[in-house]
């Protein structure tokens, strides 16, 4: 018939390929992505209160700009709007300093918060406005 055809011996079963993960493989992966999604759970409330006080001054600045208010009620506002916004800031970060064209707010506070053990998240806070007198 077909002479080019030989014939072979019939194969062997091949070697079956691992898939998959193995349990100690599971493990470390788990405690990997465990410690990342704890970690982004502790500094999650961190970045959010910095975004708070960033939008309180955005609208402080909107509110108060060209209005010609003094230094205290910049300060007493200011301050107001962050307690309703539950955001707690000593007031010795708040600095309120005069310039020729009105004033500079600025908040800068470190922001800490414990990991695992000695091991810590900081997060600076340094935001700053200026309002016009």
């Amino acid at each position: 018939m077909e002479s080019h055809r030989q014939e072979h011996p019939v194969m062997t079963a091949l070697p079956r390929r691992q898939a998959g993960i193995t349990a100690l493989g599971f493990l470390i992966l788990a405690t990997i992505l465990g410690l990342v999604g704890f970690g982004g759970i502790k500094l999650a409330p961190l970045y959010i209160q910095k975004m708070r006080i960033g939008t309180v001054l955005q609208d402080l600045k909107e509110e108060l700009d060209g209005t010609g208010a003094a230094s205290g009620t910049l300060r007493r506002t200011l301050v107001q709007r962050l307690y309703v916004e539950g955001v707690r800031v000593e007031p010795e970060d708040i600095v309120v300093t005069p310039t020729n064209v009105g004033y500079t707010v600025s908040i800068q506070y470190d922001n800490q918060t414990s990991f695992i053990a000695d091991i810590s998240f900081l997060v600076a806070v340094d935001e700053q406005i200026e309002i016009r007198r």
